[in-house]
């Protein structure tokens, strides 16, 4: 009887790893097209390299929802220099979905000493029928460049729990409540702050915001999504940009992105 429990847990333990490797390898996929995207724009100009790796139907927000392909293989060329790498990372089941986030500069010149803007992105990732990674939603939030410091790069661990697939039905609920689910790892984006995490938030994050869905996507295995939109507090509007994350059988946000509208 020892014997069959010590084989079925080596047996386990094997296939186990075998799933974190391959998992490793996809994600480590992932932030490598991230990197291939701000090499590219180093080279070529952002533009160009916006225009080569956003899918078709990708998204930006400039500042109003655009296809960020069109916009960006229209626009004249630019001696701004805009660069980024990513911080964090995370990808779903199905290996073929997930999103990157990280710290940028912008320069209007090259040669400038300092930056004349700085921000975190969040970018959501799809993998094509090619097998390329292309990005399916991008926005940005800007800071003071005095903010910005140097991040050291963390892929998301392996959830060793089933996280279950979450519904369309569940997740545009989730979407639009005034109590956001956030959890301790969330990530919150805001004007004019460095992004921090749900469990380092000095104060409640507010519930009088109202939330207006405009679009959303699920993962092929619906364990992870985003949702994207127009948003109102008070006099403020502005659009918004959550990723999702299935935990503990429910939808949670992982990333909060909100950017109000210039006045």
């Amino acid at each position: 009887m020892k014997i069959t429990l010590l084989l079925t847990f080596a047996v386990l333990l094997c296939a186990l790893q075998t799933a974190n490797t391959t998992r490793d390898k996809a994600l480590e996929s992932l932030a490598t097209a991230e990197r291939n995207f701000a090499a590219t724009s180093a080279k070529k100009g952002f533009h160009k390299a916006f225009a080569e790796n956003m899918a078709d139907d990708g998204i930006v927000f400039a500042p109003t929802l655009t296809n960020g392909k069109k916009l960006h293989s229209e626009a004249p060329e630019s001696k701004a220099l805009l660069t980024w790498y990513p911080a964090y990372a995370d990808i779903s089941a199905s290996l073929d979905w997930g999103y990157t986030t990280g710290p940028y500069e912008f320069k209007a010149n090259p040669e400038d000493e300092k930056p004349a803007g700085a921000g975190f992105y969040l970018s959501v990732w799809r993998k094509q029928p090619n097998g390329q990674w292309k990005v399916a939603v991008d926005m940005g939030n800007s800071f003071s460049a005095d903010l910005i410091k140097p991040e050291t790069y963390q892929p998301a661990p392996a959830i060793k729990e089933t996280t279950g697939k979450g519904s369309e039905k569940d997740l545009l609920a989730s979407d639009v409540q005034k109590v956001q689910p956030y959890y301790d790892e969330t990530l919150i984006y805001r004007h004019g702050e460095y992004p921090y995490r749900y469990k380092n938030t000095p104060i409640e994050p507010a519930a009088t915001i109202v939330y207006t869905t405009l679009g959303h996507e699920l993962s092929p295995s619906a364990d992870m999504g985003y949702t994207y939109g127009s948003y109102m507090q008070g006099e403020t509007t502005g659009h918004y940009l959550k990723v999702w994350k299935m935990l503990d059988g429910k939808w949670k946000l992982v990333a909060h992105n909100l950017v109000p509208d210039k006045k």
